[in-house]
């Protein structure tokens, strides 16, 4: 109970600003501006989950839509051939992320640097090339719809406000997770190790048993986020689930928020992910013109906040407070 208190009030504005933003989705015009929202808490979600192990032990993972993937297609084929309801294949596609990130993880966390993030790299495209190659498992390059058949037992429905209480809760979840972290034993190991891992092992930090226990986690936690975002796109193919670009997101969301910590991924995602998405849409007469703005967005935070935007929200919600007493 002490813990679970520590975990809300060190972080008391941050969690009314993630409650709060459950009911924005009711207050939007259209569906066009809900399903921004339900992307924005989907993204808060996949990112918060790259950083709980990326962010805390500063390892960059490159390859984490592997796991993205692996959810997604787990719970859709799954359903498609033999009509085991979503949820359930969630927990499958959890299970089977665990077991590949035991496996990858096993094999490349004692590797530093530069080659730990090809390795990544190399998860990622071996999984993506192989979903692509098997026709007759996967639909190959063509991919394959999931019918639409609304219902809880489907996870389907017909509005999109059912998606967005589902992304939220998601992100929720991994928050809390996150926020739980940083005050465990496993949180401080993993900044620890991310400082200085020589350091932290010879003080007793067993580096592998830490570094594989927040992979595994943070494995589970995106293929869970996978089996989202497929059942509320209802498609699936290797590049809208396996690509590069969707790693890349996940970590420049968490930069731009503030890597490392439980809440920058959502402050980032609140952010950019609506600012990208109508970039797009209004900039789109103008090829490529939305995606120089947004990288024009992130140099500037980059540059002149390379410690993410959410330290600075918190020293301004201090003087704020300050200033109402």
């Amino acid at each position: 109970m002490k813990s679970l208190n520590l975990i809300f009030r060190r972080n008391l504005v941050m969690w009314i600003i993630a409650a709060a933003s459950l009911a924005v989705p009711f207050f939007l015009p259209n569906r066009y501006f809900q399903d921004i929202a339900i992307m924005t808490f989907l993204w808060a979600g996949l990112s918060a989950s790259w950083n709980l192990y990326s962010g805390y032990s500063k390892r960059l993972s490159i390859g984490h839509a592997a796991f993205m993937g692996i959810g997604a297609y787990s719970s859709s084929l799954l359903y498609l051939n033999f009509g085991i309801s979503p949820w359930l294949g969630m927990l499958v596609g959890g299970v089977i992320a665990a077991g590949a990130a035991l496996l990858i993880g096993g094999t490349t966390l004692r590797l530093k640097g530069t080659f730990f993030v090809l390795s990544t790299i190399a998860f990622a495209e071996i999984l993506k090339v192989f979903a692509t190659t098997s026709r007759n498992l996967t639909g190959g390059a063509l991919g394959v719809m999931v019918p639409f058949k609304p219902g809880l037992q489907n996870m389907m429905w017909d509005g999109k406000i059912p998606y967005s209480v589902l992304m939220w809760a998601y992100m929720i979840v991994v928050l809390f997770l996150c926020a739980w972290l940083e005050q465990s034993k496993l949180g401080f190991q993993l900044v620890a190790l991310g400082e200085n891992q020589e350091a932290a092992e010879n003080l007793g930090v067993n580096s592998t048993k830490s570094m594989l226990s927040a992979f595994v986690i943070s494995a589970v936690l995106t293929s869970f986020g996978g089996t989202l975002f497929v059942q509320y796109i209802l498609f699936i193919e290797p590049s809208s689930v396996m690509s590069m670009s969707h790693s890349v997101q996940f970590i420049l969301l968490a930069i731009a928020g503030g890597m490392g910590t439980a809440f920058g991924p959502m402050v980032g995602s609140f952010i950019l992910t609506p600012v990208s998405t109508l970039l797009r849409g209004y900039l789109s007469g103008v090829n490529g013109l939305h995606g120089l703005v947004l990288g024009l967005v992130l140099i500037a935070v980059i540059l002149f906040r390379p410690d993410g935007i959410l330290p600075q929200l918190k020293i301004f919600f201090r003087r704020l407070l300050k200033k109402g007493k």
